[in-house]
């Protein structure tokens, strides 16, 4: 498995953890609770096997 990158598609899942780190802070906010370093921590990791390792496609539901 090839797990360099180009740039544009870096600056795309980097934008992409960003994104979900919102979206975190935006749910805590909601409840008024919970707890923030595990998710904001491993946005990145989540972001990179979602979006380039596991290569998910939702509408096989079975990935590649």
């Amino acid at each position: 498995m090839d797990l360099e990158l180009p740039e544009d598609k870096l600056k795309d899942l980097e934008l992409k953890a960003n994104q979900a780190r919102q979206l975190v802070i935006e749910m805590l906010l909601a409840a008024g609770s919970g707890h923030t370093a595990g998710a904001l921590g491993m946005a990145d990791i989540f972001t990179a096997f979602y979006f380039h390792i596991l290569k998910h496609d939702p509408k096989t539901l079975t990935g590649r």
